[in-house]
């Protein structure tokens, strides 16, 4: 072979070693560029939660919403109501007012409803007719009940107000930190949108969850301070009984940094029970007429809606009802009944002592 030819071979050689290492840099690049840790994705996370609630602690809107119920077991059960919503929230507080249209949750009987729930407590109330008075379903001032109510509450604002953080009426922040919590996958995948732009993708897993969640799949925007833009995760009851819960969130087009407004949000949530048809649920939201710092502190009570104060200011031990009453007299009197007891015996064991 000629010292030309050996030159020749030599350089295609080092051409080709070149292009792969190339290659090899480009796909390792690529795969940097996907790559995001779990440290990493906590940080950047917890930041934007941080940013999300101090942006929401003075906000309301107007929704329009959609709701329909499929029982194919029972027909009688099937339904579908639309209502208008007014969502407020305040630092703990939230409440929402809805005015319903012929079909409603309790099957015609209510034109509106209000449920607030504040940190030290909680009502809900109802109109018959839009003309009549509001009626009180309940009060509580009982601190596991305001709680429950809170997350009741949710399903009406949370879900719709705060879907950027929120999964149905799941607070994503809640589920990352439980102690079973595991990723799966977690990935940088290409922009959907311009608006959105790169997105990160979550497989997860959790076990013994107090809320039945098995395992989901989350989608986040970070560019959109880490919005929620899709999910699909699965509670498992039991072998035979689960729930598949499934959303998709649209946001406004907003400048890089800022904290996003939803725009539209569907939910759909599948029950599955053995020897039965699936059941299934289906929530529809349009949110427009977002206010920062508009929110007065009297929406929290029901004053605004035509009814005393009294039973938010009363303490509680006046927020007792008769039966509550009769049975702390009883407990007292027969406290009194057993003290008497022991003393009388107390003083015969005394005499006799002293007799003897």
């Amino acid at each position: 072979m000629s010292l030309r030819k050996h030159f020749v071979v030599i350089g295609l050689i080092v051409i080709n070693g070149a292009m792969t290492v190339s290659a090899g840099e480009n796909e390792r690049d690529h795969q940097s560029q996907n790559s995001i840790s779990e440290r990493e994705f906590r940080a950047e996370y917890a930041n934007a939660v941080k940013k999300f609630k101090a942006a929401y602690q003075n906000i309301q809107c107007r929704a329009e919403c959609q709701f329909q119920f499929d029982d194919p077991n029972d027909l009688s059960r099937k339904k579908r109501y639309d209502y208008s919503a007014h969502l407020l929230m305040k630092g703990a507080a939230a409440v929402a007012v809805q005015d319903y249209g012929e079909e409603t949750p309790r099957g015609g009987t209510d034109t509106n409803q209000v449920a607030c729930a504040t940190p030290h407590y909680a009502f809900d109330l109802h109109k018959t007719r839009q003309t009549n008075p509001y009626q009180v379903n309940y009060i509580t001032r009982t601190p596991d009940r305001v709680e429950r109510m809170r997350l009741i509450l949710g399903d009406d604002v949370d879900v719709y107000l705060c879907a950027g953080s929120f999964m149905y009426h799941n607070p994503f922040e809640a589920i990352l930190e439980k102690p079973s919590f595991s990723v799966v996958k977690l990935e940088r995948i290409p922009a959907k949108t311009e608006e959105s732009g790169d997105l990160v993708a979550l497989d997860f897993q959790l076990t013994n969850d107090p809320w039945s969640i098995s395992s989901g799949h989350v989608v986040f925007a970070p560019r959109l301070n880490w919005a929620v833009l899709e999910y699909h995760y699965r509670c498992d009851y039991s072998p035979t009984n689960y729930s598949i819960y499934t959303g998709k969130n649209t946001f406004r087009s907003i400048q890089k940094g800022t904290i996003p407004f939803l725009e539209k949000c569907k939910l759909k949530a599948i029950h599955y029970h053995a020897d039965m048809q699936p059941i299934s649920e289906d929530h529809t939201a349009n949110l427009t007429d977002f206010s920062l710092g508009t929110v007065d502190d009297s929406v929290f009570l029901l004053s605004r809606y035509g009814l005393p104060d009294t039973p938010l200011t009363a303490s509680p031990s006046s927020m007792r009802t008769p039966i509550q009453w009769f049975l702390i007299g009883n407990g007292i009197l027969l406290f009194l009944i057993v003290l008497w007891v022991i003393m009388k015996r107390s003083r015969t064991t005394q005499r006799q002592k002293v007799q003897s």
